[in-house]
């Protein structure tokens, strides 16, 4: 109705040129805000205005970083195509945005012939009408469909939330409760702390009464004995008294008073025998021994009482400080539960919100071309070079560097970009051929020194060389890569005298910052053309043995970019970009620190720690390498363990480098090789060693760590490797992938699979994957894209397709693979990522355990066993890790299926590693 009642505007075709676009330019920037340069380029690349060439500068220039200035320059472009660059823009917005049309022109969009310019035959618009209008009606059946699921996710998680909101009601009422039992818990604390103190107090005072009454009875004994010794000499006193009154009343004789004295001196002796020891005071001795016994007495039974007592209260304080660290850890449990449900609220929130928001913004039509990325790799794919062959297949070889991976936040881990690691398409293989730029060639002349960075070199020129010592370089030299990324900035090469150049500059950085010039020596040549810190050194150009090298360095490690710096030993030209906030930012991050490389490894060998700074790393580890020169480490890597689950460093350490890593994997295959059978079927049982080469180059880039004097292919003079040759890789280079749904399953070996996968598939959140019958036409077509995975029958036409897998993906559910190894990397080209499993056999007794179900599907014993010593064989070629069952870990299906289900709920939760596939 609204376009109904829009007045007509003037008519297009009778309109100048100037007038169109004075038209176009009026509403600049409404096309600008609300229009999708992807969604109109079709058109306009059918109607011949625009090229391939300029569609490709619209959606991969990296100057226009958003749509609106990509749909501006699209505009730039139209407006030298003239009339008929504006009224094909015309066209195709009547066709895709007819509301902008309108406000635009002034006129109802409409799809008869006598609309279009003409510029399209009748024939090829209607054509373009028609796949319009099917692309619209898929996209909105997917969007309907995705509105849907949403819908029921939202659901689900509303539900979800509706139980973390009563848990966290249960966690604030157990918090209440726990703040009402510390109360109580401190109240009565606080009593038993008065007790005890009153408790103390009546025991001194008792202490103190107990003394006192022992003073005082050795205070009463003491008065007895004065009492007694008073008496004593009160008695004699009155016999003196009465002798000597006897004695005035009678007068005795001389022989009577010597009777007398005898008698008193007998009686002074008797009295003096009985004062030294009489019953009186034996007796009074003996009361004091018995009260002495029983004051003893009394005080031990007090002292076993007090012994009694301390025990009790040490019993009852340790039972408090019991009762209070348990308190305390249901404190720490309650919050660490409040802390989990509220992170898990927070991301479901956060996901909802997410997920509410892409579903209002679904793309209307296919996205654009990703932007090109820098390849990081020890050795990046190339197809344009072939080499060795090795028994198990072709291998492309890998370098160590990196590429920035964003941080775990959970925007990223659905919004991140996909790489290109390669390009598959027959298409598009013979461009990459064309834009191959060597990292290390020969330059024929003098004068092409002085050529742009971005000038093309051959590839066959590298090849021919054999002037550099192949005894110490590393691999960025020695191999060819296609060039991901246009230096746009301003670039300064300064040509001088770089006789031991190390000792002019010193640099910082790495693969992930860049190499900078850190320091440069004062009255040094360097210093007299005027290079300064904070430089970036983009690539190296020098002469040798006569003939001229060029090194890029742009995105090397620093041990890579020192090694290629001391090279130089004469005339040289660097190549400089100043970018001093990279510069300074890298200063600030790592503290003065000389490196800023950052790579993620897969180690293909097992080392052991031997040293107390070295890392112990096992086969198949993942590894983060941050410094490739580390100070006080000879030929080592800075590098830590990855989380399985999340993107954090955790032990970290000294690890050898790739040359010394190089040597000790060829001295532990030398070592298995000389070991009787017994110890390798020992050894075997935990593997120790991941045979990784780089055969397929016709170049080998990683012989040169293989020192042999007696190989020819080894010495300063050659310039290539032999084609026969077997180059081990002792880390190869993995990314990190997020799965954002669940991820498909696949098991092993087939025949076992094959047995397992109608089970598994049974238990809830798991779905067989079903073929689908296709056409001639439409088998062809797809086998073409790479998306039939496999077969059913030989020459027939059902097949497990990609589209199969997706579906069963999009319902949130794990989708059982019934195929073999051989999907693997169309499933990756995919950015879908199985889950392996491996049942591994220990001679037969797993084939017994499942004896009647192989039988049953028609197969024997000896078939499993020989299927799978050839399928684990290929496990090592994978591009990705795998998990494998240990035949001692389950003893009937069942519990294998158990067993299955949890391996498979824990790969689930883990980061995917991909390394470039090398087959």
């Amino acid at each position: 109705m609204a376009a109904e009642c829009v007045p007509e505007g003037p008519d297009l075709k009778e309109m100048g040129e100037e007038d169109v676009w004075e038209l176009i330019n009026d509403n600049r920037h409404r096309i600008s805000l609300g229009v999708k340069p992807c969604m109109l380029i079709p058109y306009l690349r059918q109607a011949r205005v625009l090229t391939e060439m300029d569609e490709d500068e619209i959606l991969s220039c990296l100057k226009l970083n958003n749509s609106s200035m990509r749909t501006s320059h699209m505009l730039d472009l139209l407006r030298i195509q003239g009339r008929n660059g504006a009224m094909a823009l015309l066209e195709s917005l009547m066709i895709h945005y007819p509301t902008i049309y309108t406000q635009v022109t002034g006129r109802k969009p409409s799809t008869e012939p006598s609309g279009f310019s003409g510029l399209i035959k009748y024939s090829d618009l209607t054509e373009y009408l028609v796949k319009a209008l099917t692309g619209m009606q898929k996209e909105l059946k997917e969007a309907r469909q995705e509105a849907s699921r949403l819908g029921s996710r939202c659901t689900s998680l509303e539900a979800q939330l509706g139980q973390t909101l009563e848990r966290q009601e249960e966690s604030r009422r157990l918090k209440a409760d726990h703040g009402r039992m510390r109360k109580n818990l401190a109240a009565a604390h606080h009593d038993i702390l008065k007790l005890k103190d009153e408790k103390c107090g009546l025991y001194a005072r008792y202490t103190a009464v107990i003394e006192e009454r022992s003073a005082a009875n050795i205070h009463c004994s003491d008065l007895n004995l004065q009492v007694y010794q008073l008496q004593f000499e009160l008695r004699k006193a009155q016999t003196e008294t009465d002798f000597e009154r006897q004695r005035s009343l009678k007068c005795p004789t001389p022989s009577q008073t010597q009777r007398l004295q005898e008698e008193i001196s007998a009686l002074h002796r008797q009295l003096l025998v009985a004062e030294k020891f009489t019953p009186v005071r034996e007796d009074i001795l003996g009361q004091d021994l018995v009260e002495a016994r029983d004051v003893h007495i009394e005080l031990a039974e007090q002292l076993r009482c007090y012994r009694e007592e301390n025990e009790q209260l040490t019993r009852e304080r340790q039972e408090a400080c019991r009762s209070r660290d348990e308190a305390q850890a249901q404190i720490a449990r309650s919050l660490a539960e409040k802390d989990t449900l509220r992170s898990a609220h927070t991301e479901w929130k956060f996901s909802w919100e997410s997920q509410g928001s892409s579903s209002d913004s679904l793309p209307s039509s296919p996205s654009p071309r990703p932007r090109l990325r820098r390849m990081h790799a020890i050795c990046p794919d190339s197809d344009s070079v072939r080499g060795c062959n090795i028994k198990s297949g072709d291998i492309t070889p890998s370098s160590v560097r990196s590429q920035n991976v964003e941080p775990p936040y959970p925007e990223s881990l659905r919004t991140r970009e996909k790489t290109l690691w390669y390009n598959r398409d027959s298409s598009e293989t013979a461009e990459c051929d064309v834009l191959l730029d060597n990292d290390f060639v020969f330059i024929p002349g003098g004068n092409e020194v002085e050529q742009s960075v971005m000038s093309n070199m051959p590839s066959c020129q590298s090849n021919n060389s054999d002037g550099l010592s192949r005894a110490s370089a590393p691999p960025f030299l020695l191999r060819s890569r296609p060039r991901a990324m246009r230096i746009t900035g301003r670039v300064l090469t300064i040509s001088f005298q770089g006789e031991a150049l190390l000792s002019q500059l010193q640099v910082v950085g790495g693969n992930k910052t860049g190499v900078f010039v850190h320091q440069v020596t004062e009255g040094s040549a360097a210093n007299t053309v005027g290079i300064s810190s904070g430089a970036q050194i983009l690539e190296v150009k020098y002469e040798q043995a006569q003939q001229a090298l060029r090194m890029v360095l742009e995105d090397t490690t620093l041990e890579e970019a020192m090694w290629a710096l001391g090279q130089v030993q004469g005339f040289c030209h660097l190549s400089l970009r100043p970018n001093q906030d990279a510069y300074e930012k890298l200063l600030l991050q790592s503290g003065e620190a000389m490196s800023g490389d950052s790579f993620y490894v897969r180690v293909n060998m097992t080392l052991l720690g031997g040293s107390q700074d070295a890392l112990s790393v096992s086969c198949n580890d993942i590894l983060h390498v941050t410094c490739t020169l580390p100070a006080g480490a000879d030929r080592s890597w800075r590098a830590s363990h990855v989380h399985p689950c999340q993107l954090l460093d955790l032990k970290t350490g000294n690890l050898p480098n790739y040359y010394r890593a190089q040597r000790l994997l060829i001295s532990a295959i030398e070592d298995m090789s000389i070991q009787p059978m017994a110890l390798r079927k020992a050894r075997d049982k935990k593997k120790t060693v991941r045979i990784v080469s780089t055969g397929r180059q016709g170049r080998n880039p990683l012989w040169v760590c293989v020192e042999d004097s007696k190989d020819k292919s080894t010495g300063p003079g050659d310039g290539s490797a032999p084609r026969g040759c077997l180059t081990l890789m002792p880390y190869t280079l993995v990314t990190p992938h997020y799965p954002p749904v669940c991820r498909p399953i696949l098991l092993l070996p087939t025949i076992l699979g094959r047995v397992l996968d109608q089970k598994l598939a049974e238990w809830q959140g798991f779905q067989l994957c079903e073929p689908e019958l296709l056409s001639s036409s439409e088998h062809a077509a797809r086998l073409q894209r790479s998306e039939v995975l496999e077969e059913c029958e030989q020459g027939g036409q059902r097949c497990y397709t990609l589209q199969s897998v997706e579906r069963v993906m999009k319902q949130g559910t794990h989708c059982v693979l019934p195929l073999g190894l051989d999907c693997v990397r169309r499933l990756h080209r995919a950015e879908i990522f199985p889950i392996i499993i491996f049942i591994a056999q220990s001679k037969s007794r797993a084939a017994r355990k499942l004896k009647s179900k192989v039988q049953r599907q028609g197969w024997s014993e000896e078939q499993l066993l020989e299927c799978s010593r050839s399928e684990e064989s290929l496990l090592d070629k994978l591009p990705c890790l795998y998990r494998i069952v240990s035949p001692d870990s389950w003893d009937d299906k069942t519990t294998l299926l158990t067993t299955l289900h949890s391996i498979i709920l824990e790969e689930q939760k883990k980061i995917v590693w991909v390394e470039p596939d090398l087959w």
